[in-house]
């Protein structure tokens, strides 16, 4: 098992080392959310053409370390079965042992990604067949620290650039809760991917080989899904394709519906967009090894090339393309569909 208790600590204990939280501002933030969420979402559903019936839309900006906890959380409601599947390899002391170094790389992790994520939807709390947001309603993480702090470091008008970045993750909330079907093609493809996971000596032995072939062939294996994708068998990576292309789609889904929600309310958000591009594009060096060893980078590459995609096919196919992705589980793209829109246009039946 892995030891969250640890990775929380171990977190926290790099947060300790950022610029203090002004609380005062985040909690002004959170009412100026609040209030604007109601129309967000009607700009959302405009832009969109997914439809939440909601009275209530939970905002909850949050400091660095409330982040953390809401990401131990669901973080351990995904992880804990495949830890336990796993734990067998790694009997007595040894068990210890890896849950506590586990626990260090997931605590230096989330200690890292605290100070630069934005926002977020938490669809992980699905993950493991529990979550019901018909009843207890999944809040959206405004980060507000980090907000305030690009804010400051681009000239950014505040009040836009919070509401920029609620659209994003109010169309995540879009996508999981006014889809009937995509919690559980989401659950199912995170299910698969545990039930499948073997780490015995042989698959170890294959992941090492498969490094050298790699570097051989001048690629770089690291690229499309950190360590954890060099040890995957073929049943797996198939999965995994298909995992990313969702994905891939609700990134970009998420980028394309930001800015067209914030056509003629958010004045800036063009800038935004360029100022985030660039960010995105110049990691400082801890930022690369990090994003290359836990397949960060992979994430990122899902904004520009799920953005891209939904371009194509909307250019070939008009919105009946895009709204035809969300028709049933069926018509998502895998990752080879993503890279070859026409492939996927034709698989889907959309007149070109």
């Amino acid at each position: 098992m892995i030891a969250w208790t640890t990775a929380a600590k171990v977190a926290k204990g790099l947060i300790a080392t950022f610029p203090s939280e002004d609380k005062a501002a985040l909690e002004r933030t959170e009412q100026e959310l609040g209030a604007f969420s109601a129309q967000a979402l009607s700009l959302v559903s405009a832009a969109s053409g997914l439809h939440l019936d909601a009275e209530t839309l939970p905002v909850s900006v949050v400091t660095r370390s409330e982040w953390v906890d809401a990401n131990v959380h669901s973080m351990s409601a995904l992880l804990d079965p495949l830890a336990e599947k796993l734990s067998g390899n790694m009997p007595g002391p040894l068990g210890v042992v890896g849950a506590q170094a586990s626990a260090v790389q997931f605590g230096l992790l989330f200690g890292w990604m605290s100070r630069r994520v934005l926002g977020q939807y938490d669809a992980a709390l699905f993950a493991n067949g529990d979550g019901d947001y018909e009843s207890s309603p999944t809040p959206i993480y405004i980060v507000g620290s980090n907000i305030i702090s690009l804010e400051a470091r681009f000239g950014f008008p505040r009040e836009q650039f919070e509401r920029w970045v609620l659209l994003h993750e109010l169309t995540h909330k879009l996508q999981f809760e006014a889809v009937p079907w995509m919690v559980g093609y989401y659950r199912g493809l995170v299910s698969s991917l545990i039930e499948n996971v073997n780490l015995g000596p042989g698959d170890l032995l294959d992941g090492l080989t498969r490094v050298v072939e790699e570097l051989r062939e001048g690629r770089n294996p690291l690229r499309d899904s950190g360590v954890a994708g060099l040890f995957i068998n073929d049943q797996q990576r198939a999965i995994l394709a298909r995992l990313g292309g969702l994905m891939s789609v609700l990134e970009g889904h998420g980028d394309l519906i930001m800015g067209r929600a914030a056509a003629g309310v958010i004045p800036e958000a063009e800038r935004f967009e360029e100022a985030l591009h660039q960010r995105r594009e110049s990691p400082n060096l801890v930022a690369k090894i990090i994003g290359q060893l836990y397949g960060l980078d992979a994430k990122l590459r899902q904004y520009a090339a799920g953005k891209a995609f939904l371009e194509a096919i909307e250019e070939a196919g008009g919105q009946q393309a895009i709204a035809r992705l969300f028709e049933k589980s069926e018509f998502m793209p895998d990752l080879d569909e993503i890279n070859d829109p026409h492939k996927w246009l034709g698989r889907v039946g959309v007149t070109v």
